[in-house]
């Protein structure tokens, strides 16, 4: 079986072709444009569909898609996304499935790469874990004996809406407090920026020009150089992740907690703290029972996780 995976962001997409057993065929990557309107930036997922289906000199079987959300799955539709503006009632599914005259499937895009790290990734062979995506935002996604788990309104694992400060910063959804508005990349930057002014003595000021330029990775960097004012801010951050995942543990007493994402390239200036929390923060028996690791898919964790999405609905339904 082959399959057409589309890994679709606010900022990026990444359209590939892939074996059953998650070989990679040919793949491509290039900036969504979502806000010029979905007929265009569709069009362009089509025509990058089409040259890596002729580079792969294979023709699909099913097509699997990645997408932030909210979405309604099993009709493959989108609702107000907000980082794809103007998207609402796109039906994906038929605009994809049609063009390639193959079964599509949509999934949200954190569980689809919870289904990839299951399958190909470091879930595979492990029945009950968690799944994190510490980005621009922070996702979740639930895998519970083998499956992924999605609660009674097919809504489960807004992990990075779960409250740590419930007076603290705003976040994205509305509210305030969450686990997003406090550790994902785009807070880490915010929290940056907003005090870079009077810092003049940072790192970071050898890297930008102006606030508006500092990066969660730029902090990372400057962190993992021993500046004051970046390690202060990165260790505040990665203790509330570390509050955020041990809250998972407790709840759901996961073997694993995998760690996936564009923050987590930090490596063990990420994992060491988050993981130390867990053992100090979580309940004993179940920190003893939990390892929190990296993703194995890396950058391809979507594209993955959208191969993933398809092969697990052909399963389901033979």
């Amino acid at each position: 079986m082959n399959i057409l995976g589309f890994d679709i962001g606010g900022t990026k997409t990444m359209v590939g072709v892939a074996e059953e057993s998650g070989k990679v065929l040919a793949m491509q990557r290039f900036e969504t444009k979502g806000n010029l309107g979905p007929e265009q930036a569709l069009s362009r997922m089509k025509e990058a569909a089409r040259r890596v289906i002729n580079e792969a000199g294979v023709t699909p079987d099913v097509i699997g898609i990645g997408c932030g959300g909210p979405l309604d799955r099993k009709s493959g539709t989108l609702y107000t996304v907000p980082n794809l503006p103007g998207w609402e009632g796109i039906c994906l599914t038929r605009e994809f499935g049609d063009e390639f005259g193959v079964p599509a499937f949509l999934e949200n895009d954190a569980n689809a790469a919870a289904m990839g790290e299951h399958l190909f990734g470091a879930g595979k062979g492990v029945d009950d874990f968690v799944f994190l995506i510490v980005g621009t935002g922070i996702g979740g996604g639930i895998i519970a004996n083998g499956r992924i788990y999605r609660g009674f309104g097919d809504n489960a694992g807004e992990i990075g809406h779960h409250k740590i400060i419930p007076e603290g910063p705003p976040c994205p959804c509305g509210d305030r407090g969450c686990l997003e508005a406090l550790a994902s990349g785009t807070s880490i930057a915010r929290i940056a920026r907003e005090q870079l002014d009077r810092k003049p003595e940072t790192l970071l000021w050898q890297w930008i020009s102006s606030p508006e330029e500092v990066t969660a990775e730029l902090v990372a960097r400057a962190a993992g150089q021993g500046d004051s004012f970046a390690s202060s801010i990165w260790q505040e951050c990665m203790y509330y992740l570390g509050i955020g995942v041990a809250n998972v543990v407790n709840i759901l007493n996961p073997r694993l907690v995998i760690l996936g994402g564009g923050v987590t390239k930090a490596g063990e200036l990420l994992f060491e703290p988050v993981r130390r929390i867990v053992r100090e923060r979580a309940m004993p028996a179940l920190a003893a029972d939990v390892e929190v690791v990296p993703a194995k898919n890396g950058d391809l964790v979507g594209l993955m996780g959208a191969f993933a999405v398809a092969l697990e609905n052909v399963r389901y339904r033979q």
